[in-house]
């Protein structure tokens, strides 16, 4: 069961570095802002591309409610992209403040659609230990 474990542990430390890129982006020139973010896009669609395979690989095995929010958030992530990139172009200085707004809005939903995310992969792993101890009992 280390195995789950170990992969638990990649969320924090996951979680730290992308701390630590937030952090520094507030130091950055605009240029350097603009490399992160492509850079950060590039990263989190792979990681979606690979969360999909993975959820198509196991999808026998997995709820049906639990595969609808998996698409729901990938449809939403796709959208929500597609909206920022043409708003990217729009130069009226109260419509880049209302877009900030926005993007700050749409940051904390992810933030807080990843909190959730750990606390559901926190009961999957505490399950997943106690289902193995479980079988390791009955099978002495």
């Amino acid at each position: 069961m280390a195995d789950v474990s170990a992969q638990f542990d990649k969320i924090s430390d996951k979680a730290k570095t992308a701390t630590d890129n937030i952090k520094s982006a507030n130091q950055s020139t605009r240029e350097k802002l603009d490399a992160d973010v492509a850079r950060a896009r590039v990263k989190a669609s792979e990681a979606a591309d690979q969360f999909k395979d993975k959820a198509g690989t196991a999808r026998e095995k997995t709820s049906s409610q639990w595969q609808e929010m998996r698409g729901k958030w990938q449809a939403h992530v796709a959208k929500v992209r597609a909206d920022a990139k043409k708003k990217k172009h729009q130069l009226d200085v109260h419509e880049a403040a209302r877009d900030a707004n926005e993007a700050e809005a749409y940051a904390q939903d992810a933030i807080d659609f990843a909190a959730s995310a750990i606390d559901e992969a926190e009961y999957a792993v505490l399950e997943a230990i106690a289902a193995r101890a479980n079988a390791v009992a009955l099978s002495s």
